[in-house]
């Protein structure tokens, strides 16, 4: 089962990745864990090492957009280091399909990125010309036909999808107790259990966490939020 919260420990090599994952160890309860890519690239066997020692679903958050056969080969090699989840882009379209199977094939959960919490709804009239929930909708459906098993997206846009299927990932959240909600350049905010209640079947963070004084405890007050909604 695919967890209904990710720790996103991302940023940084080996000693930051361990130093972040030592101050959660001791939170039990339902949550996955997310790296970036920059976490990675220091070092891919991160992912086996991160498989290790957490025991717990590993989301691995490429945001790939390229061609076919790239694609392929890195979910390859995703799934033999453990993975469990990755993402690509939406607008790859028809590219999806071969890495989406042989990811599917492997055991591997495939997410359609649709737009980032990054942007705006001025972004998404200047390069696509479409407000940002119809821009959500239809990378949203183009990823559920090209056989991704959900997607991602802004909390904001939940209502435009609120009658299509499979996962609804919802990065970025921010509790209401977080006081700088905009960190990391985020635009659409929502707390995590608004967005649960909007439909989002899985909600993300970091911040929040690990820049409070007890990440402990932060993540704690999450994971209670996400159950008492769910």
């Amino acid at each position: 089962m695919i967890p209904k919260f990710f720790v996103a420990v991302d940023g940084g090599d080996y000693c930051n990745t361990y130093n972040k994952l030592e101050k959660i160890s001791a939170v039990g309860g339902d949550y996955g864990i997310k790296l970036n890519l920059d976490n990675i690239l220091t070092n891919a066997s991160i992912i086996e090492y991160v498989v290790k020692k957490t025991q717990r679903f590993l989301f691995v958050d490429l945001k790939m957009w390229n061609g076919s056969r790239t694609m392929s080969e890195v979910v390859k090699h995703l799934a033999l280091w453990g993975a469990n989840m990755v993402n690509m882009y939406a607008l790859a379209d028809d590219m999806l399909e071969a890495p989406v199977a042989i990811a599917k094939k492997a055991g591997l959960t495939v997410l359609g990125v649709t737009v980032l919490t990054h942007y705006t709804e001025a972004y998404c009239q200047k390069f696509y010309k479409m407000t940002m929930n119809e821009l959500v909708r239809l990378l949203a459906e183009t990823a559920l036909s090209r056989g991704c098993d959900g997607y991602i997206l802004p909390g904001n846009s939940l209502d435009a999808v609120r009658d299509l299927g499979g996962e609804k990932f919802n990065p970025a959240v921010r509790p209401a107790w977080f006081n700088d909600k905009k960190t990391n350049l985020q635009e659409q905010i929502m707390a995590p259990g608004e967005a649960i209640k909007k439909g989002a079947t899985i909600v993300s963070c970091g911040s929040p966490i690990f820049e409070s004084p007890d990440p402990a405890g932060a993540l704690r007050l999450i994971l209670d939020e996400i159950v008492a909604v769910h």
